[in-house]
C-alpha cells in the first residue's frame, strides 16, 4: 500500500496540536484524563486553588473530597450551568470559569480570569474498554469542553467518515459523550469543512454545518475558502473559536439550554457578534449596521445573542448602550426574542417585551427607566416622540424586518424619541442602528449599509445560497410549474371612447373574478393536490393558495369546496383580514372557517392534509414546516415573490427529505427567478440618493405654483406648537391648495401627487441617513406636504366613471401546463440602482375605442407577454436612451431636428445590444424587423428625453 500523503493521526493531528499551542493552548498527557468525570482534575484543582484558595480553606475539605462535591453538583445541575454560574459546596460558591472583566474597574476579576486554562489532550479513552478513543479533547480549567475527530481526505475520508464515527461508535451513556454532563460540543471535520453537534443520540444525531462560507459577496456560498499557509481550511476552529476568549465568551454568553437542548451559535452568527463588538471597539461613533440573513439563519437567536452583547458592553470604562431597543413587526417574535434572551440570562427587570396589550406609555416608562433590552412594535414611538423628543439616553436599537420597517414617519419618530442631538447638522450621535433583513431595500442599503467604492453593501452576510447548500432551507424554484389560462374576450355593450388605462383595469377586474376562469384553475389545483400532494409528508402535506385579493380569495376558496364535494376531503381553510361583502354577503375569516383567527395556525398544522386560500395575510411572517405546495394566482415581483414564496422554503426535520412545488397561473419563470437574483448572494446598492434628488423633485413642485412657502412657514409654525385654534388656523391654505390641484387635468393630478409623495419620502430618507441637513424652506414644505397628502381623498378625478357591459366567453377558457423547471440555478444579479427622480415617464393615457381595447388584450394573451412586461422593456429602452453618453452630448451641442439622426441611430443600436436579453429579447426583435413598430413607440419619446438630457 502506498503512503498516505497526509495522514489524518500521524500529521494532521500533530500540527493541530502545534497551532493550538501557538495560541496559547497547552497539550496534557491522557494519563491525566479521568473518564468517568470528563475532567483532568489536577488541572481543576489548580485553578480553584490559584483563584478561590480562600474560599477552599474555609470548606476545610481534602482535594478528592471538593472534586466529588463538585461532581455531584454537575450530576444534580448539568455542566453548562456549573461552568455559566459556579458550583455551591457547604453554602460557598466556587466558580469554575472566569468571565472576563470589562467595565476596566474590577482588577481582582480580571487577574482571575487570566488564570482559566484552555488545555488539549489526545488520543482520550472515554470508556472503559477502551474501544471509544477520541482524537482530541479541549478543556477549560479541567473540564471537558469540546471533542474533535479528525480526517484526511488524503486518506479516503472525510468529515462524513467523522460524523459516522460519533453515530455508530460513540456510547452517550458514557460520560464524555453525555450531553447534560460531558462535554458540551463535538466537531467532525477533515482538511476543507467541519460540522458540530452538542448532543450524541447514535443514528439519531444531527450535525450542522459549522464553516466560515465559501466566496464573498456574490459570490458566497457554502464550505470554506482555500486557506494558503494554513494546515487546512478549517483553521478558524484554533486560531479563533476553540482559544481562550472565545471558549470563556461561549460559555459565559452564548451557549445556553433550551428543553434539555445544549444551544451552541453556528459560526456565522457568532461571527457576527464579534465583528459588531470589534467594529463599536474600534469606532468613536454610532454607526449603522446592516445584516443581510438569509431565511434559514436562525435570526431569532442572532438578534438575541446580539442584544445581549449590545447590553453588557463597555466602551473605554463606560456603558456604550444604556438600553438595546429591538423592533419587530410580529407580537409573536417579541415572545420568542424574550425567552430566547431569558435562557441566555435571567434576570428580573433585564427585558421587557411590550406587545398587544402593551400601550405606547408603557414603552415610554421602559425607556425613560432605561430597563436593559426592550422589545416593541416600531408604531409605538409614533405616539411618545414628542413627550420624550431629546431625552438623552444612549440607545442600540436592533430592526427586525428593516426592509418594511425602516421606511416613512414610523423611522422618524424612533430616531426623534431617542436622539439627544436629532435637529443639529449632523446623525444622531447616541444611536446606533442595526438592521436585519434577508432582503435589503435600496433605501435600507443606502440608511444601514456600509459604502465601500462607492457601493452600499451589508456589514455581515449570511447568504441564501449559502443557507440551501448547507440544508438550513429548501430552493423553492426546484419545482416550479407555470400554467397559461387561454381566453377570448368577448364586448357585450354598444361601442365608445372611453379612456383606455381605466377601461382595461375594468375588464381585467371582471376577468379576475370570471367564474368559468376560476373553475377551471381549482380543478387544476385540486387534482395536482390529489394526486401529489396527498402522498406526500404521510399524507401531512400542507399547500397554500396565493390569490389577488379578498374577493378573489373568497371566490377560489368557494369554487374548490364545491368541485371537492364527494371527490375529496381536504378540509380547506381560509384566511384574510376583516370583513368583505361579495353578492351581496358579508364573509370574514373565522365565520368562514368556523374557528377564531388565533387558532388557524393549530387548526392548519394538524396532522393531516390541507389547503390554505390567501391573498395578503400569511403570505409572510408564517412559518409552517410542512407546507410543501403553492398554488399562485397573483401577479408576484421583486421582494413580495421572494418572501411569498419563502413560505416553503422551511425544512421539517420530521420529513427530512421534503420537496416542495410552485404551480404558477400568472407569472413567468424567468420573472421570478429575477426577483430571487438580487437576494441570492450578497445585496449591494450603487450610488444612492442625495440631497440634489430633492431639490430636483422640490424645482418640479414649484414648477406647478400651488404650493407657496409664506403658506408653508405659517403652517410649520403653528404646528410645531399645537393648540385649540391650530386647526382653524392652516385650514385655509389646504383648501385653497386642494381646490388649486383639483383644477388641474388628470395627467397632472396624478403627477403632481407623485411629486408630493417622492418628496416626503426622500425628504424622511435624507433625514434618516444624512441627519437634519435640510433648510428651513425644505422642512416647512415637508411639513406642509405631510398634512396635505393625507387631505388628498378630496381630490376628484374628472374622468368619467366607465359603465361596461362585458363578459368573459365560456367558450375556449382552457387552463394548459406551459414549463416546468427542475433545479434550475438561480444566478446572482447583487447590485441595485435607484432610478433618477425625474427620469422619463411614458404617459399611457388616451382615449380609444373600447372596442379596440378588448382587441387589443386579447391580442396581448395571444402573444404571451403580458402588458406591463411591454411596458417594463419601453421603459429600459428608454433609461439606456437616458444614459447615453452619445445622446447626453448631442443634446447639449445640436437643435431638436439635427438630434432626430442620432437619436435613431443610438436607439436601434440599443435593440441590437440587448437583442439577446433574457426577459425582452422577443420583444425587441420585433421591433428590429419592423420600423413601424419602432417608430409609433419611440418618437413620440424623442422630444421628452431631449428636454431631459438638454437640461442635464
Amino acid at each position: 500500500m502506498s503512503k498516505t500523503i497526509y495522514d489524518e493521526k500521524r500529521q494532521y493531528q500533530a500540527d493541530i496540536i502545534k497551532e493550538f499551542a501557538k495560541n496559547g493552548v497547552k497539550e496534557r498527557s491522557a494519563k491525566y484524563y479521568d473518564k468517568n468525570l470528563a475532567m483532568d482534575k489536577e488541572i481543576l484543582l489548580e485553578f480553584l486553588k490559584s483563584t478561590q484558595e480562600k474560599e477552599l480553606n474555609s470548606l476545610g475539605l481534602k482535594d478528592d473530597e471538593i472534586i466529588s462535591k463538585i461532581n455531584d453538583y454537575i450530576i444534580k445541575n448539568g455542566i453548562l450551568e456549573c461552568l455559566k454560574n459556579g458550583v455551591m459546596i457547604n453554602n460557598t460558591n466556587l466558580e469554575l470559569v472566569y468571565n472576563k472583566e470589562s467595565s476596566g474597574f474590577n482588577a481582582d476579576l480580571a487577574q482571575k480570569y487570566e488564570k482559566n486554562k484552555i488545555t488539549i489532550i489526545q488520543e482520550v479513552n472515554a470508556d472503559n474498554e477502551n474501544k471509544e478513543r477520541v482524537d482530541l479533547v479541549v478543556f477549560v480549567n479541567g473540564v471537558a469542553f469540546a471533542c474533535m475527530e479528525l480526517k484526511s481526505n488524503y486518506s479516503g475520508q472525510d468529515y462524513k467518515d467523522a460524523i459516522k464515527q460519533y453515530k455508530e461508535d460513540r456510547n452517550p451513556q458514557n460520560r464524555l459523550f453525555d450531553n447534560r454532563l460531558g462535554a458540551i460540543v463535538f466537531f467532525a471535520l477533515d482538511l476543507y469543512e467541519c460540522y458540530m453537534t452538542t448532543k450524541l443520540e447514535k443514528s439519531k444525531t444531527k450535525f450542522l454545518a459549522f464553516n466560515k462560507g465559501k466566496g464573498s459577496g456574490s459570490e458566497t456560498g457554502a464550505g470554506n475558502d482555500e486557506a494558503e499557509n494554513k494546515i487546512s481550511n478549517v483553521w478558524y476552529l484554533w486560531e479563533e473559536v476553540l482559544v481562550k476568549d472565545n471558549i470563556i465568551d461561549l460559555i459565559k454568553n452564548f451557549i445556553f439550554d433550551d428543553k434539555g437542548a445544549m444551544i451552541f451559535p453556528r459560526y456565522h452568527q457568532m461571527d457576527l457578534v464579534h465583528k459588531v463588538k470589534s467594529d463599536i471597539l474600534q469606532n468613536s461613533e454610532y454607526k449603522n449596521y446592516l445584516i443581510q440573513h438569509s431565511a434559514g439563519s436562525g435570526k431569532t437567536k442572532s438578534i438575541a445573542w446580539l442584544a445581549y452583547m449590545l447590553a453588557s458592553l463597555y466602551k473605554d470604562g463606560s456603558v456604550r448602550y444604556e438600553s438595546v431597543i429591538i423592533v419587530t413587526d410580529r407580537i409573536v417574535v417579541d415572545r420568542q426574542l424574550q425567552n430566547e434572551i431569558n435562557k441566555i440570562k435571567h434576570q428580573e427587570g433585564f427585558i421587557k417585551a411590550l406587545g398587544d396589550d402593551n400601550s405606547s406609555k408603557d414603552l415610554k416608562d421602559a425607556i425613560k427607566n432605561i430597563v436593559k433590552i426592550i422589545i416593541s412594535t416600531i408604531q409605538k414611538f409614533s405616539y411618545i416622540k414628542d413627550e420624550l423628543k431629546n431625552f438623552d439616553t444612549k440607545c442600540a436599537v436592533i430592526i427586525d424586518e428593516a426592509h418594511s420597517s425602516t421606511s416613512g414617519s414610523n423611522m422618524e419618530a424612533l430616531i426623534d424619541t431617542l436622539s439627544a442631538e436629532f435637529g443639529a447638522k449632523n446623525k444622531p450621535k447616541n444611536i446606533s442602528l442595526f438592521g436585519f433583513t434577508a432582503t435589503p431595500k435600496k433605501s435600507t442599503l443606502q440608511i444601514f449599509g456600509k459604502e465601500i467604492d462607492g457601493m452600499f453593501v451589508p456589514f455581515h452576510l449570511y447568504s441564501m445560497k449559502q443557507a440551501i447548500e448547507e440544508g438550513y432551507i429548501l430552493n423553492v424554484l426546484d419545482n416550479y410549474t407555470t400554467y397559461n389560462t387561454l381566453y377570448n374576450i368577448v364586448l357585450n355593450s354598444s361601442d365608445k371612447e372611453v379612456e383606455q388605462n381605466q377601461a382595461k383595469r375594468k375588464i381585467r377586474d371582471i376577468i379576475k373574478h370570471n367564474t368559468d376562469i376560476i373553475k377551471s384553475r381549482v380543478a387544476v389545483i385540486a387534482e395536482h393536490f390529489a394526486n401529489i400532494g396527498s402522498d406526500m409528508l404521510n399524507s401531512k402535506a400542507k399547500a397554500m393558495v396565493v390569490c389577488e385579493d379578498i374577493e378573489s380569495v373568497i371566490r377560489y376558496y368557494q369554487a374548490f369546496c364545491e368541485y371537492c364535494v364527494e371527490r375529496y376531503d381536504f378540509k380547506p381553510l381560509i384566511a384574510f383580514s376583516g370583513q368583505k361583502e361579495v353578492d351581496g354577503v358579508e364573509y370574514s375569516e373565522s365565520g368562514i372557517n368556523g374557528i377564531s383567527e388565533a387558532s388557524l395556525p393549530s387548526e392548519f398544522n394538524k396532522d393531516e392534509r390541507r389547503v390554505l386560500f390567501v391573498a395578503n395575510k400569511y403570505q409572510t411572517g408564517f412559518d409552517q414546516n410542512k407546507l410543501c405546495i403553492m398554488y399562485v394566482i397573483k401577479a408576484l415581483s421583486g421582494i413580495t415573490a421572494v418572501q411569498t414564496l419563502s413560505r416553503l422554503n422551511r425544512i421539517c426535520p420530521e420529513f427530512p427529505h421534503k420537496t416542495t412545488f410552485v404551480l404558477d397561473f400568472v407569472n413567468k419563470f424567468d420573472d421570478i427567478i429575477g426577483s430571487f437574483a438580487p437576494y441570492y448572494t450578497q445585496t449591494m446598492l450603487k450610488d444612492g440618493i442625495d440631497m440634489a434628488d430633492l431639490l430636483d423633485i422640490n424645482a418640479k413642485i414649484d414648477g406647478y405654483n400651488i404650493l407657496m412657502p409664506l403658506e408653508e412657514k405659517i403652517v410649520a409654525d403653528a404646528t410645531s406648537n399645537i393648540n385649540d385654534n391650530t386647526q382653524k388656523m392652516i385650514r385655509p391654505y389646504f383648501t385653497k391648495a386642494i381646490t388649486q390641484i383639483n383644477n388641474l387635468d388628470d395627467k397632472h393630478k396624478v403627477e403632481f401627487k407623485g411629486l408630493l409623495t417622492k418628496y416626503k419620502n426622500i425628504f424622511l430618507h435624507l433625514k434618516i441617513i444624512f441627519g437634519d441637513i435640510s433648510s428651513d424652506k425644505l422642512k416647512n414644505r415637508y411639513t406642509f406636504i405631510e398634512i396635505l397628502l393625507k387631505q388628498l381623498i378630496n381630490v376628484n378625478r374628472s374622468s368619467e366613471n366607465i359603465d361596461i357591459d362585458i363578459d368573459i366567453g365560456v367558450i375556449n377558457v382552457q387552463v394548459l401546463k406551459n414549463q416546468t423547471h427542475t433545479k434550475e440555478s438561480i444566478k446572482p444579479d447583487p447590485v441595485m440602482e435607484i432610478s433618477p427622480f425625474g427620469s422619463i415617464t411614458i404617459d399611457s393615457s388616451k382615449l380609444e375605442m373600447l372596442s379596440i381595447i378588448v382587441k387589443k388584450i386579447n391580442d396581448n394573451l395571444s402573444l404571451n407577454m403580458e402588458e406591463n412586461s411591454q411596458i417594463q422593456a419601453i421603459i429600459n429602452i428608454s433609461e439606456k436612451l437616458l444614459n447615453s453618453a452619445k445622446l447626453q452630448s448631442g443634446a447639449k451641442n445640436n437643435n431638436k431636428d439635427d438630434f432626430t439622426k442620432l437619436y435613431n441611430d443610438e436607439l436601434n443600436d440599443i435593440l441590437t445590444d440587448n437583442y439577446n436579453d433574457a426577459q425582452f429579447g422577443a420583444l425587441y426583435g420585433q421591433l428590429l424587423n419592423n420600423q413601424t413598430y419602432i417608430n409609433e413607440i419611440f418618437t413620440p419619446l424623442q422630444d421628452n428625453i431631449y428636454d431631459i438630457l438638454e437640461k442635464r
